[in-house]
């Protein structure tokens, strides 16, 4: 098999109305992928016959989250490239030939980021994304500032790729042990690029690669909605107490107890189960291994022509490069 080929994952939910847009922008890419996978989380709508008349594979599991449905998908596909993706975006023709260059320059790539354009006006709603302290409040990462609309001209390192459109290699997601699948939705790709980047693995932002999203855009999204919400605080502790160095954790840990009084019901039950599953995630702490040099690179905007890596990280790299 070419070491370039590449699967399309399509994570699917009631897509009817936006997968068809999907799948013909995958089509008529100048970089085709060898084939499309569309996972769907049980949809009772009409989007299998949609994904029938584009020719893509079909595979129905539950529905637990779109880490989940990528996991499901990374794991039938055979080629060493993955197009993880939402149904609710359109890729511009060029766009995989140009993630996909991206990482073959990169003998240590573990995930490219496209730019994110409005369905409707084209404005950039996703570019580079970095990461600053900030205040506990106020912050989807509490103690922190995470900006994914920082612009670039050249492909750049970046904190993460954008969980709805990444090209991934696929034998370093499933080496990471794919997203982490007690996630429903929220801070799933953070958690899975931050674990590639403490193993030496980098992630780019290539800004000429272009995709179109529908945010939010699909039918039964209230209930989702609900489910994301109630999700995201405990995916926000488990993220930090599995991937971040201690003093980062005590701020991301002091903002949520801040919210506390307000969000009693969303953060009471996220910090219970969190102190249930406390064994497990310092398990794969200790498996991660949090870096304090590595933060603290990202804080400073991963610049160039310095290096995050801890030592073990270094090895890898050198190993990688040969």
């Amino acid at each position: 098999m070419s070491p370039d080929a590449i699967t399309a994952v399509v994570g699917n939910f009631q897509g009817e109305a936006v997968l068809a847009d999907c799948l013909q922008s995958l089509a008529e890419q100048t970089r085709a992928p060898r084939s499309v996978i569309v996972v769907d989380a049980g949809s009772t709508d009409r989007s299998v016959s949609v994904a029938e008349r584009f020719g893509a594979a079909w595979l129905r599991t539950e529905n637990r989250g779109v880490g989940w449905l990528y996991n499901v998908g990374a794991r039938a596909a055979t080629t060493p490239l993955v197009l993880l993706c939402n149904n609710d975006v359109a890729f511009e023709p060029e766009c995989l030939e140009l993630l996909a260059a991206a990482l073959e320059r990169d003998a240590i790539g573990f995930a490219a980021d496209p730019t994110q354009l409005a369905w409707e006006g084209g404005a950039v709603i996703h570019a580079r994304t970095e990461i600053s302290r900030g205040p506990l409040l106020r912050q989807p990462l509490p103690g922190f500032r995470v900006d994914q609309t920082v612009p670039a001209t050249d492909v750049v390192p970046t904190l993460f790729a954008n969980g709805a459109a990444m090209l991934v290699r696929r034998e370093r997601l499933l080496a990471l042990g794919g997203f982490d699948e007690s996630f429903f939705m929220e801070f799933e790709e953070i958690d899975v690029c931050v674990r590639a980047w403490l193993r030496g693995w980098t992630t780019v932002y290539v800004p000429e690669a272009r995709v179109r999203h529908h945010v939010a855009s699909t039918t039964g999204r209230e209930r989702a909605e609900r489910r994301r919400v109630a999700s995201a605080h405990y995916n926000l502790i488990r993220f930090a107490l599995k991937c971040l160095p201690v003093r980062a954790v005590a701020r991301v840990l002091a903002g949520e107890l801040l919210r506390l009084p307000a969000h009693p019901l969303l953060v009471a039950p996220a910090f219970a189960r969190a102190a249930a599953c406390l064994p497990e995630i310092l398990r794969e702490r200790a498996a991660v291994q949090p870096s304090d040099a590595t933060f603290e690179w990202l804080l400073a905007g991963q610049p160039a022509g310095t290096s995050p890596l801890k030592s073990s990280a270094s090895r890898s790299i050198r190993r990688a490069i040969g």
